[in-house]
């Protein structure tokens, strides 16, 4: 694709590819930067069980490398729906060549890129302010759980044992990320070779704990933080209580010592049991200094919003979404038991899709009749709806217009909120 004579296409040699990690490396990487480290790098990339050339991609002028990005073509969850998604990471210009139109023609190579490939979704996260002006916008916050350390040792123990996970046991954590985060929209298809790529490469550094029963199974992970400190739960999956407590027990003695921290952070699915068996078990041991005790905490909750600046979304093609999304969509008017019958036309921006209802039966169908009832949204406000990030009610008033009752009660059906969550192995 050209950006007046600025051409984005696939990397094509080792050097170019080296290039592009090496301009990551110096734009993300908390460390000094380290041409070495990033050469390597390159190379675990490669290696991804669903990597394809394609995915690596460079702005060019003249034969000139100025930038590139990198986009992952994974399933997004959603529910009964399984949703193609590319998902944008490693976003970088030379810093000679900025402010010359290169990270333009990336993002509007990206686009183009997914109508192409039939994605129905583009997820991205980084520069704050800079990817709305591409048709994005917020879909999902951030929130982390700060846990006194000793109300997690002072809970009584539990007959669960706790080992470090070893490459053989990446089918098992497979399968609980399945189990216990997989319902989650954002959540993505997981094969047990990715898995273990996680494990080999990403994850290499940080502590894997594995819960097991008396009865031999593991029913319980937590992934901890790396140095310079294991403070933080970056990923907890455990199929009950005392698999999650007797993970979270042995995490906190990671940081036994001298210098052992007041509090351990931890990441948790939003309305998840795991965030609810936290809140309703866990107890300070000592609450004789606390002035208000409303004000007090055990667990405490954080989270994270900035306009444009977080995890991001859009949509690439509305009827492709909606094609993707229709067994999801299909299911939650069956479980609602709701009987309602008559033809919901959407117009998304200059896309429109009409969904046909009859009784338990839902449909979408190619043009509406003249007693179809119209809902009219921007792209980035039904993008929000999507993801469950905001309600129908938030997103009429935006966007004011005469809507039946009855048409509410049907958009809040099928697109309820709080259904979303990427969990921290499934970032890019």
């Amino acid at each position: 694709m050209a950006s007046s004579s600025i051409i984005v296409r696939p990397l094509a040699t080792q050097e170019e590819i080296e290039q592009q990690f090496i301009w990551a490396d110096q734009a993300f990487s908390r460390q000094p930067p380290d041409p070495d480290r990033a050469r390597e790098r390159s190379q675990s990339f490669l290696t991804q069980p669903d990597f394809h050339p394609r995915q690596l991609r460079g702005a060019f002028r003249d034969g000139r490398q100025l930038g590139g990005y990198a986009i992952y073509e994974w399933m997004l969850r959603m529910g009964a729906a399984r949703i193609p998604t590319g998902c944008i990471g490693m976003v970088v210009v030379d810093p000679d060549a900025r402010k010359q139109g290169a990270a333009s023609a990336l993002m509007h190579d990206a686009i183009q890129f997914a109508r192409e490939q039939r994605h129905s979704l583009l997820l991205l996260d980084g520069i704050p302010k800079f990817y709305y002006r591409y048709g994005y916008t917020d879909v999902f916050d951030v929130t982390t759980y700060d846990i006194d350390r000793g109300a997690i040792l002072a809970h009584s123990g539990s007959s669960h044992t706790v080992r470090q996970a070893t490459p053989e046991d990446a089918q098992a954590i497979r399968d609980l990320y399945e189990r216990r985060l997989g319902g989650y929209t954002g959540s993505f298809e997981r094969s047990t070779e990715k898995q273990e790529y996680l494990q080999r490469n990403r994850f290499s550094r940080n502590t894997i704990l594995l819960a097991r029963s008396p009865r031999g199974t593991d029913e319980g992970y937590l992934i901890a933080s790396h140095e310079p400190s294991a403070a933080h739960g970056i990923e907890i999956a455990a199929d009950n209580w005392s698999a999650q407590i007797a993970l979270m027990q042995a995490h906190v003695h990671l940081t036994d010592g001298p210098e052992a921290p007041e509090k351990h952070t931890y990441y948790f699915a939003p309305n998840s049991p795991e965030l609810y068996n936290i809140v309703d078990r866990l107890e300070v041991p000592d609450t004789s200094k606390w002035q208000h005790p409303a004000e007090e905490w055990g667990v405490r909750t954080s989270q994270f919003h900035h306009r444009y600046a977080g995890w991001m979304g859009r949509f690439v093609h509305l009827p492709t979404l909606f094609a993707a999304m229709l067994p999801e969509l299909e299911a939650r008017w069956r479980r609602a038991l709701a009987q309602w019958s008559g033809e919901l036309h959407l117009v998304i921006g200059d896309e429109g899709v009409t969904l046909r209802i009859e009784g338990t039966k839902l449909n979408i169908i190619a043009r509406p009749s003249s007693e179809a009832i119209i809902f009219q949204s921007s792209p980035q406000s039904f993008a929000q709806l999507v993801f469950g990030y905001r309600p129908v009610s938030w997103i009429l008033e935006q966007h004011p217009q005469q809507l039946p009752d009855e048409a509410r009660s049907v958009l809040s059906l099928l697109f309820p909120i709080g259904h979303s969550c990427l969990s921290f192995t499934d970032w890019f």
